[in-house]
């Protein structure tokens, strides 16, 4: 009798695992298409919306206290992500691939809409309270400032995730033309990820490399803007040098090290350290 209770418990339990794996099947197989998903995250007014609170939010904490720039670095990066987001964009359109097999990529965009909701409302309250007749003292207002700066700080991180995920996904599997926006915009994301980890008591511990890469890494009508001097464009000996050395470098050592290898003189007949030769050839591409 116990041998037979043991049996049906066994078949009750296969039988669920079956059922739960036939569920989440079905429940991804249903999700939401890559490209649909970028779309609904990219091309939403909140994209905007988001930028256009920050740089509210910012005036009015300046109004009271000057010199803080931490929420326009955060907000830079947002649309510099939110530019690159745009071009990986158009190339979604053309990805095959079915639903349950991009799902969770396709998540990220569901959650980061759902994130930046928050963020948005969270804006919305601080300006709701810093346009009011307010007589918080200095110590109040930074700390609401931080309060909004940490919670800006995670959705970047997430961003930035979701953006380094999409980078790889798109230019190896959907457009696998060789492009050298594979390799800057995994540069940029690598970027974001030093200046996060170097974050402490809600401060940078610096924002050279990151006002470099912004300033260096634009498109115009979805071209890499390059310099004029880099004749050929992507496929001048400079950016095929560029990704030679980008793709075979350590990245830690590479990112960490980028502002000291900049400032460093290279001879790029001699160097034989491939961290130092990328920084080198990105130099010539208007790092």
């Amino acid at each position: 009798m116990k041998k037979h209770l043991v049996r049906i418990l066994i078949l009750i339990l296969i039988l669920g695992i079956i059922g739960v794996g036939i569920f989440f099947i079905v429940k991804r197989s249903k999700s939401t298409p890559l490209y649909e998903a970028s779309c609904n995250f990219i091309l939403s007014e909140d994209t905007e919306i988001l930028t256009t609170k920050i740089t509210l939010a910012q005036e009015l904490y300046d109004d009271n206290i000057s010199g803080e720039t931490r929420l326009i670095t955060l907000q830079n990066i947002i649309t510099k992500i939110d530019s690159f987001e745009s071009d990986l964009n158009s190339y979604l359109v053309f990805c095959k691939a079915k639903p349950i097999k991009t799902y969770k990529l396709s998540k990220t965009y569901s959650d980061l809409i759902s994130l930046r909701k928050y963020l948005i409302v969270d804006y919305n309250e601080y300006i709701t309270r810093m346009s009011g007749n307010t007589n918080a003292d200095g110590n109040m207002l930074e700390k609401l400032y931080n309060e909004l700066f940490d919670h800006t700080l995670k959705y970047v991180q997430k961003y930035n995730s979701c953006f380094k995920s999409t980078t790889n996904y798109v230019f190896t599997k959907t457009y696998k033309v060789d492009t050298l926006k594979h390799e800057i915009y995994n540069l940029y994301a690598l970027g974001v990820e030093n200046l996060i980890s170097g974050v402490s008591n809600n401060r940078f511990s610096s924002t050279t490399l990151i006002t470099r890469l912004n300033n260096g890494l634009n498109l115009s009508s979805n071209i890499l803007t390059l310099p004029e001097s880099v004749e050929g464009g992507e496929f001048s000996p400079e950016a095929l040098a560029f990704k030679k050395y980008f793709n075979a470098s350590n990245k830690a050592n590479l990112i960490e090290n980028f502002n000291v290898y900049y400032a460093s003189t290279i001879n790029p007949t001699t160097e034989t350290s491939n961290e130092k030769l990328a920084v080198y050839y990105a130099k010539q591409l208007g790092v």
